[in-house]
């Protein structure tokens, strides 16, 4: 048996001031309990003698975490080129391995890989890992190449100090004695159990959507609205319906809200739907206007022409201003009219333009003298 040779107290301690808390002053919880529990005392050096040892995911990635009783991350035999403190687990009969390893005077590295009796330690590359010192502080590795689902197998922990006869000088098995001999395992954690959640996909919950009741004449209204939860980014189609369906897509602000200025020239229903959630539906209705100009000619034939928005097809109705009945008629056409009168009776008259199909509502014109 190699006979210890240790670091004086002043050594320990300029041990401890050397390696300080590295990234986190606490190591990740453990979420599925703890995985190895090891009696104090059994390893015959402080800062290798394996108190505990879990894995975990509760800082957000797969890590396994040891707690040693006193760590001071250096060898513990002033003739040891290095120490370590590695935790192993199968993976599809593999077994693999995180470790720290400890140099004298340097800083502690960080690697994974594989283990076998036979062979030892093979690294297969660094992982990220930090510490933290004195009694019970604790090594934490990532550990890397697990998928979520996959089974890390009968855990342990195993440290050494220094050789011994060519092979690693072991000083402690969690759980166990101290040599690789001894068979007892962990328990088996499933990497993803207890993974944090992703956060909840937000999606819209509610649509709101504002539009003008009225609009005289062809042209633009705005067309207004805010979606629930409000965000940026999300797509929203607004649909125009009238004699054609038209739909056009917008993007709402970081307020949540969006815009669309939509031509219209008839009465139309407006609806908007975002992430599967639809607005009230809205009905902007189009009055139409109409305007005439009366001309008299030398013969005595009177001509009117008159202009109407929207452009739509639609009857004339020449009025006097006294008269129930209409003294003629004629259809408006891409917004146009004439009427030829021969010899009308003097007076005030006006056009009514009802467009056909309701698609807009009637209107009357300015008033036209015949003398």
């Amino acid at each position: 048996m190699r006979a210890p040779i240790l670091k004086s107290s002043l050594s320990a301690m300029a041990a401890v001031a050397a390696f300080a808390p590295q990234a986190w002053a606490n190591p990740p919880a453990p979420c599925a309990g703890i995985q190895i529990t090891d009696a104090p005392g059994d390893g015959h050096h402080a800062n290798t003698d394996v108190t505990a040892a879990w894995l975990t995911e509760s800082g957000g990635r797969l890590q396994a975490v040891v707690q040693v009783a006193n760590a001071l991350w250096e060898p513990a035999h002033d003739d040891s080129a290095s120490a370590g403190v590695a935790l192993l687990y199968e993976v599809a009969g593999e077994l693999r391995y995180v470790r720290v390893q400890m140099f004298p005077g340097g800083a502690p590295a960080f690697d994974h890989g594989t283990w076998s009796r036979a062979g030892g330690f093979v690294s297969a590359g660094p992982t990220a890992g930090a510490l933290t010192t004195g009694a019970g502080g604790t090594v934490t590795l990532d550990v890397p190449g697990v998928l979520p689902g996959t089974v890390l197998a009968r855990p342990f922990v195993l440290t050494y100090d220094g050789t011994e006869g060519g092979e690693p000088h072991w000083v402690d098995r969690a759980p166990g004695a101290t040599t690789p001999a001894d068979l007892s395992p962990g328990a088996d954690f499933v990497a993803g159990a207890c993974a944090p959640a992703p956060p909840a996909a937000v999606t819209t919950t509610a649509v709101d959507l504002k539009a003008p009741k009225r609009r005289t004449g062809s042209g633009r209204v705005r067309i207004t609205g805010t979606v629930t939860p409000p965000r940026a980014g999300v797509a929203v189609a607004i649909t125009a319906e009238a004699r054609r369906e038209s739909t056009h897509t917008v993007t709402t602000g970081a307020d949540g809200a969006f815009a669309l200025s939509l031509p219209i020239s008839e009465t139309i229903r407006v609806r908007a739907v975002a992430e599967g959630r639809g607005s009230q539906t809205l009905t902007v209705v189009m009055r139409s206007k109409v305007r005439i100009k009366v001309r008299k000619r030398a013969s005595g034939t009177v001509v009117v022409t008159g202009t109407t928005s929207p452009k739509l097809t639609g009857r004339i109705l020449w009025l006097r201003s006294d008269a129930v009945r209409p003294s003629k008629r004629t259809t408006a056409r891409n917004g146009r009219f004439t009427l030829r009168l021969k010899q009308p009776r003097r007076g005030r008259y006006q056009a009514v333009y009802i467009p056909n199909g309701g698609r807009a509502e009637r209107s009357t014109s300015n008033t036209g003298v015949i003398r």
